[in-house]
């Protein structure tokens, strides 16, 4: 089927000990000229939407996909389509899920111009799927919620369709991953809900003695001086806003500022794959580590 095609070009150039990893093959898909930049706003799901949905099949996930309405300026409107994917909880007692959300959808192409979104956010679209395989096989006394999300770039729609459905269902919480790319600093940063306050050297711990560190901030106007960025509010600056907004604890991951945002450099090439592993690999801690903590659990 051709939203399965990606770029033979860009395999070929790929070592072979990369190419093995589940997680470098999602990248390259989703930032190839192919997917075309993952637009969103057509009636029909882009065909980076059908490729998340495989992706979520493959390790036994119940996957579905939820599509809405939103405005485009004053007098039209588009068409948004989120992949839900859920893995079900087997315990006899369930409590309330994790919602992990990352948002698939770019600028799309503007002519002969094609904007990759690696960063933006091909890398949380990765992680989160590799954190869905890292998690096959096991078992968990909550379901844990996987969101692609649609039409964020236009104003976090995909997010707030979510969380309008889901409406007084209780969420322990939301994971949020929107730009992971990790370069010269080594340090992922976090925003999160006060109520995860006593918990902060419990996140923190997950990324001991690895390359990139976490650090934590409970405040988005802290972050925004501690990353020089006084402009940016951190808070609603992408789709746990929503979340927050519904009065639902999150914890949003990204790597800060990025030079090469919203541009046709937000390329492939500028993603190192190894950080990016040890990334997943320590947000998957992060979420094990949360979902066996029932004592903070009111739901």
């Amino acid at each position: 089927m051709q939203w399965l095609r990606i770029s033979t070009l860009l395999l070929l150039l790929m070592p072979l000990n990369v190419l093995s990893s589940a997680l470098t093959r999602d990248m390259v898909v989703l930032t190839s000229p192919d997917f075309e930049g993952r637009p969103s706003g057509a009636k029909v799901p882009h065909r980076s939407a059908f490729y998340i949905m495989r992706q979520f099949e493959k390790p036994g996930l119940d996957v579905q996909i939820s599509s809405f309405e939103f405005k485009r300026g004053f007098f039209e409107t588009g068409t948004g389509h989120n992949v839900v994917a859920t893995k079900h909880c087997t315990s006899k007692e369930c409590h309330a899920p994790i919602v992990i959300t990352a948002h698939y959808d770019h600028l799309g192409s503007s002519g002969y111009r094609h904007y990759p979104g690696a960063n933006d956010n091909a890398t949380g679209v990765a992680v989160m799927m590799d954190i869905a395989r890292r998690l096959k096989g096991i078992q968990l006394d909550r379901n844990i919620v996987f969101v692609a999300t649609d039409a964020e770039e236009k104003g976090l729609h995909g997010a707030k369709h979510y969380v309008a459905q889901i409406g007084d269902d209780p969420v322990f919480m939301n994971i949020n991953l929107d730009m992971l790319s990790i370069q010269k600093r080594n340090t992922l940063y976090a925003l999160a809900s006060k109520d995860f306050k006593p918990l902060k050297t419990q996140i923190e711990s997950q990324f001991s003695n690895q390359l990139v560190q976490l650090t934590v901030f409970f405040s988005s106007k802290r972050m925004a001086r501690k990353l020089n960025a006084p402009k940016i509010d951190w808070l609603r600056a992408s789709d746990h806003y929503p979340f927050h907004r519904a009065k639902i604890p999150f914890i949003y991951f990204g790597s800060g500022l990025d030079k090469n945002h919203h541009s046709t450099d937000d390329s492939l090439d500028k993603i190192n794959l190894e950080k990016l592993a040890q990334v997943s690999k320590s947000i998957t801690g992060v979420v094990l580590s949360l979902a066996s903590v029932n004592a903070s659990d009111t739901n």
